[in-house]
């Protein structure tokens, strides 16, 4: 069984003024985001992990390397590019607010399956999901009886992890989104291709 431990980055500047974050913007850690990247590590410490991998954007590196601080031998950092965030083309980098009257929006946030950002240069959810999924299958592969951490970014490890888990696209946006440095487990059993969620968002470490 490949044992997968999620975490989403830290809070930055963009997450706290709700601006677009995608793929194709970043922003600094927030101290907050850096103290429980810290907190994150504290309870991940005692794991054996067989393989990092992280988003090629800061924040998600940001994270990683104060997560695997406290780490007594840590591990190299494998930076994955198709764990990135969703790309929003022309909307990455501004001010949510801006487009809360777009339909598009609308389905962003709550019709995924009817979301379209072709006219702005962004991905749909199926490539988003598509690209992320060939990396857990990849992991899987290499790692079939191991132990990984993931970094990566809300929107991706929300989408993927529940596709995964056997939800559609339409269902994907539904119950809590994660939050920043929160614990997602996923598990898939060596002789099967169907992926198990096994704890969703846990955060009693930053308490």
């Amino acid at each position: 069984m490949t044992t997968f431990y999620c975490v989403r980055h830290g809070k930055t500047e963009f997450n706290l003024n709700k601006i677009f974050q995608g793929g194709l913007a970043d922003s600094p850690l927030l101290p907050e985001g850096i103290d429980n990247a810290k907190k994150a590590g504290n309870y991940l410490k005692d794991i054996s992990f067989d393989g990092i991998f992280v988003s090629p954007q800061k924040r998600a590196q940001d994270t990683a390397q104060n997560i695997i601080s406290s780490f007594e031998s840590p591990l190299s950092i494998q930076t994955i590019e198709d764990l990135r965030e969703m790309e929003f083309g022309e909307w990455d980098g501004h001010p949510e607010e801006n487009y809360h009257h777009m339909e598009e929006f609308q389905n962003l946030v709550h019709r995924p399956h009817l979301y379209d950002p072709s006219e702005f240069g962004g991905e749909t959810f199926q490539t988003m999901i598509d690209r992320s999924i060939a990396v857990f299958d990849s992991i899987s592969q290499q790692f079939p009886n191991g132990t990984v951490l993931i970094v990566s970014h809300g929107l991706t490890l929300q989408s993927t992890l529940k596709y995964l888990d056997g939800s559609s696209i339409e269902e994907i946006r539904q119950g809590r989104f994660l939050d920043n440095t929160s614990v997602t487990i996923l598990e898939k059993e060596t002789a099967s291709e169907k992926y198990k969620i096994t704890k969703w968002n846990d955060t009693t470490h930053l308490m």
